[in-house]
């Protein structure tokens, strides 16, 4: 199953999410371990720093 970094708005890291989509998009909601579905804000992707760890990319979260 695809993993992602979350982070929240301010960049500090939150931790991991697997999740069964391949791909997921700026917009998308998100269901945290904690069962709290939260707006994906946006996403990082690129090698350098959006993939560090093997992840799938890096979801910036819409999280209080």
């Amino acid at each position: 199953m695809p993993t992602y970094r979350i982070i929240d708005s301010a960049g500090s890291e939150l931790g991991m999410l697997e999740d069964r989509r391949e791909a997921i998009e700026v917009g998308e909601t998100v269901t945290l371990a904690d069962g709290q579905t939260v707006e994906v804000l946006d996403v990082y992707d690129d090698e350098e720093h959006g993939r560090e760890g093997g992840v799938v990319a890096t979801l910036a979260l819409d999280v209080e």
